[in-house]
């Protein structure tokens, strides 16, 4: 099993990563048969399988938006194999809108210190929840 450190380091990585837009790092934090699940309470909703679903989940943001940034402003390891990352959007979309929201990620980790499921969640409270109910299987 992924050590504490692993996942919260592996969680870390992650989003800056993704902050330089730099997708091919990204995806080396995935495992290939990744599952990505977005609550219907958020944009994209829904459940994508593989590398080819995550990018199908992302797609949309990355064209809706001309800049987007996440701020980790937390993570913390739940359980054995599950981190959470509380994390601050902001950003402008291509018509001009402005956002600024907070939510959370939940990140099941293997023992190589890859995502094998990444949930986005309206609040850390879901996440909790989920990893839970995830590590009772």
């Amino acid at each position: 099993m992924a050590t504490k450190e692993v996942r919260e380091a592996m969680a870390r990585r992650g989003f800056e990563a993704f902050n330089v837009m730099d997708g091919e790092a990204v995806m080396e934090f995935l495992t290939e048969d990744v599952e990505v699940f977005s609550s219907p309470e958020l944009a994209n909703p829904g459940t994508f399988h593989g590398h080819d679903g995550y990018l199908n989940w992302i797609g949309p943001w990355a064209e809706a938006w001309q800049d987007l940034e996440m701020d980790v402003k937390e993570i913390v390891s739940v359980g054995d194999r599950h981190v959470i990352a509380e994390v601050h959007q902001t950003g402008q979309g291509r018509a001009g809108i402005e956002v600024s929201m907070d939510v959370a990620f939940l990140f099941d980790v293997t023992d190589d210190g890859l995502a094998s499921f990444v949930a986005l969640l309206p609040n850390r409270e879901q996440a909790v929840q989920l990893a839970k109910e995830r590590e009772a299987t």
